[in-house]
């Protein structure tokens, strides 16, 4: 369920320079994580009708954002995809950052690590689903990354109907709550190449 060695990326630290207080904490906070996490998923996938340098057209949605068209260029189909740890996370992390600073930050790490862990391993449940179809997974890309603007959540919140779905919601101000709540595109294609292959 977690990550240790991103744990403590996110932390700052190197693997060699934790300390046993640190890892003891580490494991504390991990405990209370598993007790307050509902992790939830849900996933659509969409044909990619058109891209070009920076704009993709997929069947409910036309994006401008040439990193994305770069990392989905040769795909013939893309899914959007939502994952959340769930409210109970966020009353725990509210909890300890009025008691425990030091804790509060490690659990913040720890929680990061931990819906990442969980995408994962939905990705790797669709991964062998497309196998089956001969198709092949691209890295994840969120909204905020590169020049993918966080204005899409807008779109992804309603394609997905995530409220509905795993009880995410987003704010005015495109923050997604729960906090921990991540929204990717995947792209599908028949070929098993890297991102770099098209560069």
């Amino acid at each position: 369920m977690f990550n240790r060695s991103e744990t403590l990326r996110y932390l700052g630290y190197k693997c060699e320079e934790v300390d046993n207080n640190t890892l003891e904490l580490m494991e504390e906070c991990e405990e209370l994580l598993k007790k307050s996490a509902n992790p939830k998923s849900t996933y659509k996938v969409f044909d990619l009708n058109r891209i070009d340098d920076d704009t993709l057209d997929m069947e409910v949605l036309k994006i401008k954002s040439k990193a994305l068209c770069r990392n989905l260029r040769g795909c013939e189909k893309v899914i959007l995809f939502a994952a959340t740890l769930g409210p109970r996370v966020d009353i725990l992390l509210q909890k300890y950052s009025k008691l425990s600073a030091s804790r509060a930050v490690v659990l913040q790490a720890s929680a990061a690590s931990m819906i990442e862990v969980y995408m994962d391993s939905m990705e790797d449940e669709i991964k062998e689903k497309a196998k089956k179809e001969g198709l092949f997974l691209r890295p994840r890309f969120s909204p905020g990354y590169a020049d993918l603007s966080l204005e899409y959540q807008r779109d992804i919140f309603k394609i997905l109907d995530l409220p509905r779905r795993i009880g995410a919601t987003l704010m005015d101000n495109l923050i997604m709550a729960p906090s921990k709540t991540v929204t990717a595109f995947i792209g599908l294609s028949e070929e098993d190449k890297n991102v770099c292959d098209y560069e």
